[in-house]
C-alpha cells in the first residue's frame, strides 16, 4: 500500500474543517445580522456598498487565521510546493528537447 495515503487523507481532511470554519465564520455573521446593522450605517442608496464593507471587515480576521492554518497544514504534514524555478523547468523541460534535435538539423544542413 501507499503509506502517502494517510498523510494525504490528513490533510484534505484538515482542509475541509478549515473551509467549513469559514463558511461557519460567514454564517455567523449572518445570524448576528451584522451586515444589516453596517447598512443601515449608511444611506439607503448605498446598501450594498456597506453590505459589502461589512463583509470584507468580518471576514478579514478570518482569512489571516485561514493563512497561518495553511501554513501550520503544510508544516505538519510535510507538503511542499514547487519553486518558480522548478515550475519553469518543468514546463519547458520536453521544449529544450526539441528544440536541440531541430538545431542539430539545420548544423548538419548548413555544413553540406
Amino acid at each position: 500500500m501507499n503509506d502517502k495515503a494517510p498523510r494525504k487523507t490528513g490533510y484534505h481532511l484538515g482542509l475541509a474543517i478549515g473551509v467549513a470554519a469559514l463558511v461557519g465564520w460567514f454564517y455567523l455573521l449572518r445570524q448576528l445580522e451584522l451586515i444589516e446593522w453596517f447598512a443601515r450605517l449608511g444611506p439607503e442608496t448605498h446598501t450594498g456598498t456597506f453590505n459589502l464593507i461589512a463583509i470584507m471587515l468580518w471576514m478579514l480576521p478570518a482569512l489571516l487565521i485561514w493563512k497561518y492554518y495553511l501554513r501550520w497544514l503544510h508544516q505538519r504534514f510535510d507538503i511542499r510546493g514547487m519553486t518558480d524555478q522548478e515550475r519553469h523547468d518543468a514546463m519547458y523541460a520536453d521544449d529544450k528537447s526539441d528544440s536541440d534535435d531541430e538545431s542539430d538539423h539545420s548544423d548538419s544542413e548548413g555544413k553540406r
